[in-house]
């Protein structure tokens, strides 16, 4: 068996978490603590850096007033990129 690093596994993870919650059109703002605890773990590795800063981001959205609504969508398409990035990469 071949050994990956923390940071691929994280990545890896990570990868796989928003799949599934694309997938399964599960809430991606009750997901945001994961992605941070697994971006800081693999010690911020850039691949997941705006999945692993989502719970930074709900907290700028309430602070300006951004709805839900909006961050919700934006955490999605933060997802969409996150996957559609690891599927060039391979």
């Amino acid at each position: 068996m071949k050994s990956i690093s923390r940071r691929e596994a994280s990545i890896r993870v990570a990868v796989q978490l928003a799949r599934r919650i694309l997938r399964e059109e599960l809430d991606p703002l009750a997901y945001s603590r994961d992605f941070e605890v697994l971006w800081i773990r693999a010690d911020y590795p850039t691949e997941i850096q705006e999945v692993g800063s989502l719970e930074d981001q709900k907290a700028i959205a309430e602070y300006v007033g951004q709805s839900e609504a909006e961050l919700r969508q934006y955490a999605r398409n933060v997802l969409v990129a996150l996957v559609a990035a690891e599927e060039s990469r391979l």
